[in-house]
């Protein structure tokens, strides 16, 4: 596993751009050090690594994105989530402890997002008699992402959405000030919307103490 890390070592140090790494840097409010490789450019190097070495990433890829996760440069989290999301059918009951770390360790919205609404989010499709433990555990948290991973797990869920449990997270945090949360609550609400537009309608009359910022992130569609 060592040998694929230094590939995609290699590969990302060879298209660095301490150019794009500076304005890449300041758009994430300086949190994180990249090495500037866009998108696009990243998305090759991580489909010729999986391309090359596909029988063992599947096989070892939490040793893989785990290694990522701790490399310095914010690229190298977003390589181990390309992988993830390859590899997320293959998760296991286990893996929660996995996905919880991720989320805790260096923390921003540009990871957390992802691993709430894919990797968590497959987990409880998956694993769904964790979904109590689990994500009561997180709405409690003094963890502010753990609460936002809590909001944003059915993220992708459409009609499969249990409003009831989402109403709940919403409103445990409606006193909260925190951007991220509101933020969090109101892009679940407007996902919901899609589907089931009345439902968002009436909680939001229903509940007017409500941030403004929520209320008007769920609107945007109703």
């Amino acid at each position: 596993m060592n040998d694929v890390l230094k590939l995609i070592n290699e590969e990302l140090l060879a298209i660095s751009d301490p150019e794009k790494a500076a304005g890449m840097k300041a758009y994430m409010k300086n949190h994180f050090e990249f090495l500037g490789v866009s998108a696009p450019e990243r998305k090759v190097v991580v489909r010729f690594a999986w391309e090359n070495n596909k029988a063992l990433i599947r096989e070892e890829w939490r040793e893989l994105v785990s290694m990522l996760w701790e490399t310095p440069r914010r690229e190298y989290q977003y390589v181990a989530m390309d992988l993830m999301a390859k590899v997320k059918s293959k998760l296991v009951e286990e893996d929660i402890a996995l996905i919880e770390g991720f989320v805790t360790k260096k923390s921003w919205w540009d990871t957390v997002d992802f691993l709430a609404s894919h990797m968590a989010g497959k987990y409880f499709e998956k694993y769904p008699q964790h979904i109590d433990e689990y994500i009561t555990q997180w709405k409690n948290s003094s963890d502010m992402w753990l609460n936002r991973t809590a909001i944003l797990f059915q993220l992708k869920y459409k009609d499969k959405i249990n409003a009831e449990l989402l109403a709940e997270h919403i409103l445990h945090h409606q006193e909260s000030k925190e951007f991220f949360i509101n933020k969090a609550s109101g892009w679940a609400l407007r996902e919901y919307s899609k589907t089931n537009p009345k439902w968002v309608a009436q909680f939001l009359e229903d509940n007017p103490q409500l941030s403004n910022l929520t209320k008007r992130e769920a609107s945007k569609y109703i």
